[in-house]
């Protein structure tokens, strides 16, 4: 005697299965879903979160509060030490679009995508590098095509202080004349 499955029950399986399709998806899909979210006019940094590694996570939280504590100690109408653009795109304006290829090296635990984009008449190519962190693809860093990395950018920002310093304390205060014009 055989058994009907109830149409059903396939679907109870395949929902049941989301969470885990989620988690195991190839470095390409993260990448994907990266850049769907950077791309966004108010980007999703919940989402783009849950794609960085733990290091590069702990570094652009690192950034945030940098920021914050900068925009906390400048002077009322004065600017506050920051990034007027996305952390994770070398250039200020948001591409127009956005081709992510196929993960290249992946031989393992680790993969680079390359990613085209362009705005304008302006094209580039950047590389993603994306490690498999448990059953999770994650990305790790970002190389601009430019020139840079992603990581880079955020040492360099963390070590830049919030407030202009005084002539005296930058080692330009040994030119008296600079010095009285500096100060008014």
């Amino acid at each position: 005697m055989s058994r009907r499955r109830r149409p059903g029950s396939l679907w109870v399986v395949l929902l049941a299965a989301l969470p885990w399709a989620a988690t195991a998806s190839g470095p390409r899909e993260v990448a994907v879903r990266f850049y769907a979210a950077v791309q966004m006019a108010e980007p999703d940094y919940a989402r783009i979160g849950a794609l960085l590694g733990p290091e590069l996570r702990a570094a652009v939280a690192a950034q945030r509060v940098h920021e914050q504590a900068c925009s906390i100690v400048a002077a009322p109408g004065e600017k506050p030490h920051m990034l007027d653009q996305s952390l994770y795109l070398w250039a200020p304006d948001r591409p127009s679009s956005v081709d992510v290829g196929m993960p290249s090296g992946s031989g393992g635990d680790a993969a680079w995508i390359d990613v085209q984009m362009s705005v304008a008449d302006s094209h580039w190519r950047d590389r993603v590098l994306l490690r498999r962190q448990g059953k999770a693809w994650q990305i790790v860093e970002i190389r601009w095509g430019q020139g840079g990395t992603l990581v880079q950018r955020l040492k360099e920002f963390s070590v830049q202080r919030c407030v202009r310093q005084p002539p005296e304390a930058t080692g330009q205060a040994s030119n008296p004349a600079r010095v009285n014009a500096l100060r008014g």
